[in-house]
């Protein structure tokens, strides 16, 4: 695993920004990390390049403790985050002569091509950029040094449509050589090349798996009864966000395996029964799964 956590924890105050955390990247993929606005997914990412120490457990990256990265390691680890700071007083050109100098493996062909390919102008001033334009530099700079683990942090956030096709374009070409972990709300700009996901909701890692598993086991189930029904008292726990009235029941079946099994579970519950499962989004899966955490922190209240 390029990066790997072990009960990893980050407290600001009475908050638990990070609980017990258990995180594995493997080496090569394309990892996304999604959740709702606070879930904990800027503070693990920082926790990782060592901007900020966790009071718990440990971080593991490139094969060393988080908190003992050298300036060395940081030449193979990119971070671009939608709050980066540039030095403002310099041009677009001038950033990238300041950073040539301090990337031995620096491509300056690569470099080229990608500030080309984003249409970054060398005499425009870092101040003056707008904040497509800004994310696309730093986006060129966590690139252009052909690092092993590039990690981002909402790059996508305030974009156009143009610039974010851009942006993405450029990543596509960078995944086949590069570990990327990034978050996004975005999802269906990021889900072409995303090989692997994880959960987050209040700090807290509900699952990680690949791209694959998840699609192949979510389902949006619409279902046609024989007669009316009331919604049983027990039914599977993989059916999530279930509404029922009269005849008609649907529900996200997040554990599908066969429509046959699927149909024989609905039976069991509903008698003579027709029905239609059909595959989700990504962007689709996320809201679900956010929907379900928000029922279980209103439920935890009550």
């Amino acid at each position: 695993m390029i990066i790997e956590t072990n009960n990893l924890c980050k407290r600001y105050g009475r908050v638990e920004v990070i609980r017990n955390l258990n995180l594995q990247v493997p080496e090569g993929s394309a990892f996304a990390m999604v959740g709702t606005n606070g879930a904990g997914k800027t503070t693990t990412m920082r926790t990782l390049v060592n901007i900020i120490q966790p009071d718990v457990g440990t971080a593991t990256v490139l094969g060393k403790n988080s908190r003992s990265l050298t300036p060395h390691d940081f030449t193979q680890i990119g971070y671009v985050s939608e709050n980066q700071v540039l030095p403002e007083r310099l041009t677009v050109g001038q950033y990238f002569d300041y950073l040539r100098a301090l990337y031995s493996n620096w491509d300056r062909a690569l470099e080229k091509s990608l500030r080309s390919r984003m249409d970054l102008p060398p005499d425009r001033g870092l101040a003056k950029l707008s904040h497509g334009m800004r994310m696309k530099t730093v986006l060129v700079a966590g690139l252009a040094f052909r690092p092993k683990l590039l990690i981002l942090d909402e790059p996508l956030s305030g974009m156009d449509t143009l610039t974010r096709d851009e942006v993405v374009e450029g990543l596509l070409d960078q995944a086949d050589e590069t570990t990327i972990l990034i978050s996004s709300h975005e999802l269906a700009e990021i889900e072409n090349f995303t090989t692997h996901i994880a959960f987050m909701d209040g700090g807290i890692l509900y699952f990680q798996e690949s791209i694959e598993s998840l699609r192949s086991r979510f389902r949006e189930v619409q279902v046609t009864l024989a007669a009316r029904k009331d919604l049983p008292a027990h039914i599977p726990e993989s059916w999530l966000l279930p509404e029922i009235s009269g005849h008609s029941l649907q529900f996200i079946e997040s554990d599908f395996q066969t429509r046959e099994l699927l149909h024989q579970k609905l039976s069991e519950h509903f008698g003579a029964v027709q029905f239609d499962a059909e595959a989700m989004s990504l962007r689709e899966i996320s809201k679900v799964l956010i929907k379900k955490s928000r029922s279980i922190k209103v439920d935890a209240a009550a």
